[in-house]
């Protein structure tokens, strides 16, 4: 009984700590909140709340709408993330795409415009007086949006941000949608957007200062992963 006693002990020294549980998150390049090899401030505040509850974090960069479906659809992956709250994809309040984290992170996001535009504005009305920039399939602000898609307001829609604000710069769009930090790191990192940046202001007047939330998928295991996040924020 002494050997294996002594035997089981040995094995259990050598066994070292048991795996901790993963999960794999999908995101995007949107420096700088999260760059191209999927590191940032976005990235770190997850992982480490993670880290907290024992769980660790794998993250990969795709193309954003991508990421999305990825995240809702292949069970590989649980969630996708920097998103902005969207009670039409929440589906604890009758939406239909996935669970909602706490908030882990802040955006401000209004206006990019030329300087010498015209543009101004202290209600959504007065932008139906003019064409605004957005990023093709972003979500920017509940009632813009939805104004858009009522056929409210008019929009130039660009591929990813760089383009939306060399649209402005060009005069295609009166003033385009964007996250004031996500401005100013194109301003000071993208060749093409710093040639023009000295001609662009960004507005003071925000049109929404949202959240960042993981947006987990619709399952026991997304649940299940969300709480544990929640618990640890």
């Amino acid at each position: 009984m002494r050997h294996l006693l002594t035997a089981t002990a040995i094995l259990a020294a050598y066994a070292g700590p048991v795996a901790a549980e993963t999960v794999k998150l999908t995101t995007l390049e949107w420096p700088p909140y999260v760059t191209a090899d999927a590191s940032g401030p976005s990235t770190d505040a997850v992982k480490s709340t993670f880290e907290k509850a024992g769980v660790s974090a794998e993250v990969q960069v795709f193309p954003w709408n991508r990421a999305i479906n990825l995240a809702q659809k292949d069970p590989a992956w649980i969630g996708v993330y920097p998103e902005y709250y969207s009670e039409a994809s929440d589906v604890e309040k009758g939406g239909d795409r996935c669970l909602f984290s706490k908030s882990f992170g802040i955006s401000p996001v209004g206006f990019v415009q030329r300087k010498d535009s015209d543009f101004t504005w202290s209600s959504h009305d007065d932008l139906k007086a003019y064409s605004i920039g957005v990023v093709r399939g972003y979500n920017n602000e509940e009632k813009f949006d939805a104004m858009v898609a009522a056929g409210d307001i008019k929009v130039e829609e660009a591929d990813d941000d760089a383009q939306n604000i060399l649209k402005v710069a060009g005069g295609r769009a009166a003033a385009g949608v964007i996250d004031k930090l996500v401005f100013e790191h194109l301003a000071q990192n993208d060749p093409a957007v710093g040639k023009v940046a000295g001609d662009l202001t960004f507005n003071d007047n925000l049109l929404v200062e949202h959240g960042l939330f993981i947006c987990f998928e619709n399952s026991d295991a997304g649940r299940a992963a969300r709480d544990k996040f929640n618990s640890a924020l």
